[in-house]
């Protein structure tokens, strides 16, 4: 019996050729069978096009393939939203240009899918430097904030905090296609919008082995960035907190929601709202308003505590100590 076809879609931008090479290299090594690759290069450029042309001629030669570019430069969002789109496969992995996938990756993925039910699985992953030395065994352990979470009732956790890495994930690829068009990389990263999604549609499975070497180097997109953009208590209060009522009011807008779903999510932003007024006067009654945010994160609750009482700059010398 066929197994499923499962899509690996890769989005490229001005690779380094030794990395790129790496990861070509270990997706043409998958233990699993089934699979076709697909690249898009979004650097919109021709020498760079056929750059990453001629290595997938090189390496891949045990799945049938394709490459694609981009006319012009779209950014990953929208690169991985036309990736899903190429993608046949029952299931679709994403992938980056300069990580490392185990052999197993893709063929430990599948089985979990399959047997639990998922509409995504993903698995912790392990971190490496530029020179393949591996940094942290677990990025679970690297990051005290980090909470792995799966099963029937992630929806909650997931439209506050993602944690869902792409390069680890597998979904159905009728949820990933749901979740099209995807929204501006500023709004939503790819893999934190299509976690909501398979969120809402179902049950999320995750794999405590790590599956990937994600790599941390100065051209990551994300990386190892803290608070980026946020020098002060009004960059805190712009970026943080009046960007998370404009992304549920996203949520609403775009996902076929249950009404319990709905309603949690209006409780969200009216608990965002609460933390605003809460940091523009800190006083008794907008206190109050704010403290059943420590059911969902509590931690986040003690430091916003902080920082909205302090004098200005106090809480500006503490962001800075954060950010480094």
């Amino acid at each position: 019996m066929l197994k499923p076809l499962v899509s690996i879609v890769v989005a490229t931008y001005f690779p380094r050729t030794d990395f790129f090479e790496k990861q070509l290299r270990s997706l043409n090594g998958q233990t699993y069978e089934n699979i076709e690759i697909i690249i898009c290069d979004d650097s919109a450029n021709d020498a760079e096009y056929e750059k990453v042309k001629k290595m997938a001629e090189k390496i891949i030669y045990r799945f049938p393939y394709k490459v694609i570019r981009n006319e012009e430069n779209v950014g990953s969002n929208k690169t991985f939203e036309r990736l899903t789109k190429e993608a046949n496969g029952d299931y679709i992995c994403y992938c980056d240009q300069d990580d490392i996938w185990l052999a197993e990756k893709v063929e430990r993925l599948v089985n979990h899918i399959i047997q639990h039910h998922c509409t995504l699985v993903y698995s912790d992953l392990s971190l490496m430097d530029e020179n393949d030395r591996v940094i942290h065994k677990s990025f679970k352990r690297s990051n005290f904030r980090l909470k792995h979470v799966h099963g029937d009732n992630t929806f909650a956790h997931l439209i506050n905090r993602n944690s869902v890495t792409g390069c680890a994930m597998m979904i159905r690829t009728d949820v990933a296609k749901s979740a099209i068009p995807f929204p501006d990389y500023d709004e939503y990263v790819h893999d934190h919008w299509l976690a909501i999604h398979a969120a809402a549609r179902g049950s999320l499975g995750y794999m405590k082995k790590p599956l990937v070497l994600y790599r941390i180097h100065s051209r990551n997109q994300i990386g190892n960035k803290r608070l980026a953009n946020i020098i002060n208590i009004n960059d805190y209060i712009l970026y943080r907190i009046e960007k998370q009522v404009n992304k549920y009011y996203l949520i609403l807008e775009r996902l076929p929601l249950t009404l319990q779903q709905r309603q949690l999510v209006c409780f969200q932003i009216q608990l965002t709202q609460a933390r605003k007024k809460f940091s523009q006067k800190p006083c008794l009654s907008n206190f109050l308003k704010m403290v059943p945010l420590v059911k969902y994160d509590t931690v986040l609750f003690l430091f916003e505590l902080v920082v909205f009482i302090l004098p200005f700059a106090c809480s500006t010398w503490i962001f800075k100590k954060l950010k480094y």
